[in-house]
């Protein structure tokens, strides 16, 4: 009460010399310069028996609120995405052997086809009409040779007259035989066992070889196709681990690289990479759209933060975590080196450890030693 009683005498002298204008000055100087002794001496009493208490010091800073996220080890995954496509072992575009025009198309786009099963036919009446006189022919030389072998048997006739016989019936086997294969050709057949994809001529169109009619895909034997550029020649190899979405279907699938080429194209400079499938549960078409992830770096038991956290300025690059000082944290700045990063995510080499709470919200607000409290949603989060 004295103290304070001291105070109050202070402003009422003060404020009885602002009024008493006629006063001595030099005498109203030398009053002032006493009080301010007296006072000065009182705030240093005050100061002393606060710091005594643990209340004093200088003035404390304001306490911000802020997100923590605490530093977790983890596996870090960085993946090289291209544009890829699908494709099958067995996707086949048919062509007709011979040239000719159409008679019949005996499938239909959607059609489930066996290996060697007839798609097609195209025009051989010709080759009929050659088929039937061999055919006529054979028989009459079969006739021949059966009486002139039965007339060996008995000695009669000739050694040659047999073998001549025998001679004309053989060569007209051979003869229809070459014709029947001749005739097997005019027939479209299916190379392989699978779907019809596409049917491109009608009958009574002229065809030919070399010109594709019917496509025919065995969905057994998928695969993604890509274009890589050469720069990750020595990144990617055979065995690699991919992750492959595909954006019209809406999933994803693992699979694994089967076929890096050797070849790069000198037009794209790209070399091409086949990866296969591990679990198709999805009805994968030709030429889907595929986006590919290889994995081409991993590191286990790494720092991961978002990427976004790492503040840069001329010198360095720091992040902001909550540092525990007695029985509060405050904001310490900590320079870190940092990594690859990937999708948001980087790694840190150096000046975090794990367990670090590193300030996620709030640190644009802080400054090196500032105390902070962690927000509700950082206590969730722990």
């Amino acid at each position: 009460m004295k103290k304070i009683f001291g105070v109050s005498s202070l402003a009422l002298f003060l404020s009885l010399a602002a009024c008493n204008q006629g006063n001595d000055k030099e005498a109203q100087l030398a009053e002032l310069k006493q009080q301010q002794t007296e006072l000065q001496e009182q705030i240093a009493q005050l100061e002393a028996e606060l710091k005594e208490e643990g209340k004093g010091g200088p003035a404390e800073k304001k306490t911000v609120p802020v997100t923590v996220l605490q530093v977790q080890q983890d596996t870090f995954r960085h993946y090289l995405e291209v544009q890829g496509r699908v494709d099958f072992d067995q996707n086949v575009l048919v062509s007709a052997k011979v040239p000719g025009v159409l008679t019949s198309m005996r499938v239909k786009r959607g059609d489930k086809v066996s290996k060697g099963q007839t798609m097609a036919t195209i025009d051989a009446q010709v080759l009929e009409q050659n088929l039937a006189e061999v055919r006529t022919r054979l028989e009459l030389a079969n006739v021949a040779y059966e009486r002139q072998k039965n007339l060996w048997d008995q000695k009669i006739g000739t050694e040659m007259q047999f073998l001549t016989a025998k001679n004309n019936k053989e060569a007209l086997e051979r003869s229809l035989a070459t014709l029947q294969q001749q005739r097997d050709q005019y027939n479209v057949k299916a190379p392989v066992s699978g779907v019809i994809d596409n049917v491109i001529p009608n009958a009574g169109e002229a065809v030919a070889p070399g010109v594709g009619i019917i496509r025919v895909v065995n969905t057994n034997g998928s695969k993604i196709v890509a274009e890589v550029s050469e720069a990750y020649l020595t990144k990617i190899n055979k065995g690699d681990e991919a992750l492959v979405r595909f954006p019209d279907l809406n999933q994803e699938i693992t699979a694994t690289v089967d076929v890096v080429s050797s070849f790069i194209n000198p037009g794209s400079r790209t070399f091409t990479i086949e990866l296969r499938p591990k679990n198709v549960n999805v009805a994968l078409r030709p030429n889907l759209v595929a986006v590919v992830r290889i994995q081409d770096y991993r590191k286990e038991d790494a720092i991961i933060i978002p990427v976004n956290l790492v503040q840069r300025d001329e010198k360095s690059q720091y992040v902001y975590v909550a540092q525990k000082q007695g029985e509060r944290y405050v904001a310490t700045r900590r320079e870190v080196e940092t990594g690859v990063n990937y999708q948001g995510k980087v790694e840190v080499l150096k000046g975090l450890t794990a367990q670090d709470y590193i300030i996620t919200a709030g640190y644009q607000s802080v400054n090196e030693g500032q105390p902070v409290v962690f927000s509700q949603e950082s206590i969730a989060q722990q």
